[in-house]
């Protein structure tokens, strides 16, 4: 076996070395499936679809061609290239909002005051919104003594209206607190990140300084 594989080499060898020493002339030569070597002026049926050398004169080689990539590492490849592409994206991305953080910011302090400035705002409005839903559910009470007058009966225009009225603008006032609850939740929690982030920032400049 070993004789027959050594006799396979030698005459694929001595086939390139043939080929190669032909005036300009360039020999192609690859493993078949079988793993013997496969070579010729040509690129030969065998090499199809597999890796081959270009070969020149005196055997040198000139290119090395890779085999075709099959559907499953053609698929890997397009999936580690998006993944570097994402990877990328949002290595920018960050950079542009640490730049744009240091920029708003002159320091911890600062964005504490705006932190609070922001936060009372929000706070601001959302008692305003419960005082006036307060006010409006003892409107609704003494709206809703007045109907009991007419308790079996249809309401009065002017009564049926108010009552209807005011349901609208507690709907309205439920929705308001609730909204500004959740602004509230979401400015604690970024202003939460970017101190964090703030404060990573300035030690890190601090200490190539």
């Amino acid at each position: 076996m070993a004789s027959r594989r050594s006799l396979e080499l030698l005459t694929a060898l001595l086939l390139g070395l043939t080929l190669a020493n032909t005036a300009g002339a360039k020999v192609y030569c690859c493993e078949d499936a079988e793993g013997r070597r496969q070579c010729g002026d040509v690129l030969p049926q065998a090499c199809y679809g597999r890796s081959y050398r270009e070969m020149g004169p005196q055997g040198t080689i000139k290119r090395q061609v890779s085999a075709p990539l099959s559907a499953d590492e053609i698929a890997r490849r397009n999936a580690a290239e998006q993944q570097k592409k994402d990877d990328e994206l949002r290595q920018a991305k960050q950079r542009r909002f640490d730049q744009a953080l240091l920029e708003t910011y002159a320091s911890v302090d600062d964005l504490d005051r705006r932190r609070d400035r922001e936060i009372g705002d929000i706070e601001r409005a959302i008692d305003e919104a419960r005082k006036r839903d307060k006010e409006l559910r003892t409107k609704r009470q003494r709206f809703e003594k007045d109907a009991e007058f007419y308790k079996g009966r249809d309401l009065p225009r002017d009564l049926a209206a108010n009552l209807r009225s005011i349901d609208s603008e507690l709907a309205s006032q439920n929705k308001t607190i609730e909204e500004k609850t959740r602004a509230l939740d979401a400015t604690r929690a970024r202003f939460e990140a970017d101190r964090a982030r703030y404060l990573e920032l300035s030690s890190a400049a601090a200490k190539q300084r």
